[in-house]
């Protein structure tokens, strides 16, 4: 569905529930939404810590989108996973926890690119090509890489998590985004070089695991 190494990405949207907890759900069954939660609030959780940057956005973000996981189970025909149908929710409600705070606003200005150091003419958005799998390896193996991503302008880093984390494509990212998959590649390769950079700087690791 989404490119990337999926074994590290969609992990923490994978598991089995079984046919009688999602039965019960659907019909409305208390004990049943709290199995559910118990099995995805974590992998929620994290997704809308990387979009977003914070604890306070995380939350509130976990707290809709079981809201929403309630209200629209009985129309779950079961055509995607329910892993990766939940992810969706928690991406929009992750957007729209942006929006209302007037924090994202689906575009990043020239200002914000000049955060990064141009590349020079002769390089082209490929420079720097997707390294999804060495990405979502240091994500795995970091307990918080939150004080890395929070070095990035808001934007950046939410269009980042969904390609490198989440395997989104740059066309369901501009979708997403309401721009085009041209400049979903431009932030996202700019983004790598600057992590990188600062990955290798000695004592970051430590530094961001003290946050």
């Amino acid at each position: 569905m989404h490119g990337g190494n999926p074994s590290i990405q969609y992990q923490r949207f994978q598991q089995v529930v079984a046919d009688d907890v999602l039965r019960d759900a659907r019909r409305g069954d208390a004990r049943a939404h709290g199995q559910l939660y118990k099995t995805y609030s974590r992998a929620v959780f994290t997704l809308a810590l990387g979009i977003c940057g914070t604890n306070e956005c995380a939350e509130d973000v976990l707290h809709n989108t079981f809201i929403q996981l309630i209200n629209k189970l009985p129309s779950y025909e079961g055509r995607a996973p329910l892993g990766m149908w939940l992810r969706q929710i928690a991406v929009n409600e992750s957007l729209m926890y942006l929006r209302k705070h007037k924090k994202h606003n689906a575009v990043v200005s020239s200002d914000e690119f000049s955060f990064f150091e141009k590349p020079q003419e002769s390089e082209s958005s490929d420079r720097y090509p997707s390294t999804s799998g060495d990405f979502s390896h240091r994500i795995g193996e970091q307990s918080d890489m939150t004080a890395i991503l929070n070095k990035l302008p808001e934007d950046m880093r939410l269009i980042l998590w969904l390609k490198e984390v989440e395997g989104y494509t740059h066309n369901e990212i501009a979708n997403l985004v309401d721009k085009t998959p041209s400049y979903s590649k431009s932030v996202v390769s700019r983004a790598l070089q600057f992590l990188r950079d600062r990955m290798t700087q000695p004592g970051l690791a430590t530094t961001a695991g003290e946050h």
